[in-house]
């Protein structure tokens, strides 16, 4: 590919991930959406954020097939077109929780396009230095644009939390730059054999990979569903102040993006485990809050964990597996990222019960437990991938 060429693809990529994580502006309507249906259980309630993870969860899956039969540009168009029919039908009707769960779902199916195929195309399409920075200004763009999203949905669900979906029409400038911007790609061929005669697959340290992304997930979207209650229900904030801690994640983990590589050459195999770590540290940190500035320092240390596992899985991936492999693998990947955000509050609200514990308080407790045996977990994961796969090639300057 020419430099010209190369700098299409860029532009598009990174334009494009600015929306892959849009449905993380559900986040902030959760606490009026609860005063909306007052009947409605506190699961019914984080479903409205979570049925956007169920739509990606298929798609996502989908994705280990279908990246290598049908070429990746019409799928992020489709993608967008998704995102784009989920958020608005809502602002016409929205008199019912499921209404919300179909137009989260079509938004999470969009989602389930975009962010499995953008992560392939920077892994098949760059090298060295030049992938491990396009996967860090991955993490950075797509959570830079969810952090100022967020900012926005904040104040604009003070105004009204149903006007909170006209910020899906965000999609549309983006769904155009694709258009002109993203190169065609050619059709994937059938995958020959390999030299033992068997197909490209998912090979069993990506499998492992992929469940302890489940784990990590579980943790980390206590964070999310539960902090516009915790804040509203302790009295310490409103929509606006959770908007900004949320904000305060994203725009961390855009940052911890641009450092990936300082990160990768300091960490390498464990760059899982400094996720855990920090995910561990940031839900402690609510636990103990009793004002906004505890709860932003809870944010600030959540957007560390989200930028380094986010980003950090691509780099594994890339250390584990073949080029036939990585897409199949990354896609798998994603999809069991949105699994882990699916199942979480099913996991910690009924292991929250077990214990005693009650309310997003409880739920944050148990998140600290669940992400300390992920600690635990990754640092021998790490251990063992350091010890079994070959040393990444030292990049060019």
């Amino acid at each position: 590919m020419n430099k010209k060429g190369q700098g299409r693809l860029i532009l598009a990529v990174l334009i494009i991930a600015c929306v892959g994580q849009i449905n993380t502006i559900a986040s902030v309507m959760m606490a009026d959406i609860a005063a909306e249906f007052p009947d409605a259980s506190a699961t019914a309630i984080q479903y409205v954020m979570q049925f956007g993870m169920i739509g990606g969860f298929p798609v996502s899956l989908a994705m280990t097939v279908l990246s290598q039969k049908f070429r990746k540009k019409p799928m992020i168009l489709i993608g967008m077109a998704c995102i784009l029919i989920g958020g608005a039908i809502p602002i016409v009707s929205h008199s019912s929780l499921a209404v919300l769960y179909v137009c989260a779902f079509l938004v999470g199916a969009g989602q389930g396009f975009i962010t499995p195929l953008l992560g392939t195309i920077i892994l098949l399409n760059f090298e060295g230095s030049m992938k491990d920075r396009m996967i860090g200004l991955n993490t950075t763009f797509g959570t830079g644009g969810a952090a100022l999203l967020l900012v926005i949905a904040g104040w604009v669900c003070k105004t009204g939390w149903v006007n909170v979906y006209y910020i899906y029409f965000a999609v549309v400038p983006v769904f155009l730059i694709a258009l002109v911007c993203l190169p065609m790609d050619e059709k994937p061929q059938p995958i020959a054999a390999t030299e033992s005669g068997s197909k490209a697959a998912i090979p069993a340290k990506g499998a492992i990979q992929c469940l302890l992304a489940v784990c990590m997930m579980i943790g980390y979207v206590t964070f999310p569903l539960n902090l516009a209650m915790f804040v509203v229900g302790e009295g310490i904030g409103d929509p606006a102040s959770v908007g900004l801690g949320m904000s305060l994640v994203t725009i961390v983990g855009a940052l911890v993006g641009l450092i990936l590589p300082q990160i990768i050459k300091m960490f390498k195999l464990y760059i899982s485990a400094l996720g855990a770590a920090f995910g561990f540290l940031s839900t402690v940190c609510v636990i103990v809050a009793g004002n906004m500035m505890m709860v932003y320092m809870a944010a600030i240390l959540n957007g560390i964990f989200f930028g380094v596992v986010m980003a950090g899985g691509g780099y594994v991936i890339g250390r584990i597996c073949k080029p036939e492999q990585i897409g199949p693998t990354f896609s798998l990947s994603m999809s069991f990222v949105t699994l882990g955000t699916i199942i979480s509050p099913i996991i910690v609200n009924a292991l929250t019960a077990v214990w005693g514990g009650e309310g997003s308080k409880g739920a944050f407790i148990t998140s600290a437990g669940i992400f300390a045996v992920v600690f635990v977990l990754q640092i021998f994961w790490g251990a063992y991938l350091t010890k079994t796969c070959p040393e990444a090639p030292v990049p060019q300057a």
